[in-house]
């Protein structure tokens, strides 16, 4: 039923997520693995990622912000037959997901439908937006804003790009950054997307860096015919920039971070 894209494992390469939308045991969502030679593996089982969801919309995105993507399936179907909580799965660097639907507050148990991760309040980590209620009129419920409370004390940064022979918002870059974490280097890839096939994400990157304390080297790979490429080094953590193509330096962007009005009332729209 839907589709979601994204580096899983910061090898460079693409990977995809295929969630299926059916009441057979016998179908689970797939996640196929970018083996980076123009072949993909189906890893689903090996992930820790085959549980029947019933997933109507989905979307990757960065939640505790150690640079590695982690996934939430909106689940639910027209009917009541089936009611299974929205899921949220955590990546394991790479190795694994491990479901924390519960742990983390997640689990809201109305039908989902197109999903958002996004920094709304700019305070440096992704919060989720979330289309609530069913296909049928009158089966609604407001729509769902999680605020994300991490202070695990990760760095990271907020990156806009701007396109001039390519496209204005720069759909389709590809940002490699470079960081040393611990001692090892690292290498983590973003591409400008929505991110899903029923879905959008924030189309400014909005990265984890883990521990990272300094970009040792951020590259663009720009959506254009030459693909032509801006680099920049040691650049510093938790800030937002802006990279406008052909410009030899980044700009600083100055943004204040915002607080939720928790009492006010959402709505429901498709």
């Amino acid at each position: 039923f839907v589709s979601s894209y994204a580096n899983v494992r910061e090898t460079g390469a693409t990977s995809f997520a295929a969630s299926v939308y059916n009441k057979n045991d016998k179908l689970r969502p797939r996640l196929y693995m970018n083996q980076g030679n123009g072949k993909f593996k189906e890893t689903a089982r090996a992930m820790g990622f085959d549980e029947s969801a019933l997933s109507m919309g989905s979307n990757f995105g960065d939640l505790d912000n150690d640079g590695y993507l982690d996934i939430y399936l909106a689940t639910g179907e027209p009917n009541f037959n089936s009611i299974i909580p929205n899921k949220v799965y955590h990546n394991q660097q790479g190795r694994r997901v491990e479901d924390v639907t519960y742990a983390c507050g997640f689990g809201h148990i109305q039908k989902g439908h197109g999903v958002g991760f996004a920094d709304f309040d700019r305070d440096g980590d992704q919060d989720i937006y979330a289309v609530m209620g069913g296909s049928f009129e009158g089966d609604v419920f407001r729509n769902i804003l999680y605020h994300n409370p991490s202070e695990n004390g990760n760095n990271w940064i907020t990156i806009i790009l701007e396109g001039t022979s390519s496209n204005k918002s720069a759909i389709g870059a590809k940002v490699f950054l470079e960081t040393t974490e611990n001692g090892k280097k690292r290498q983590i890839v973003r591409t400008v997307s929505s991110g899903s096939s029923f879905g959008g994400n924030s189309l400014q990157l909005e990265i984890g860096l883990g521990k990272a304390k300094v970009i040792d080297k951020l590259l663009v790979q720009w959506p254009n015919i030459k693909r032509n490429n801006s680099e920049f080094r040691n650049l510093s953590v938790n800030q937002i920039i802006k990279i406008t193509e052909g410009e030899s330096n980044p700009l600083a962007i100055e943004q204040n971070s915002i607080s939720f009005n928790l009492k006010s009332n959402g709505h429901h729209q498709h």
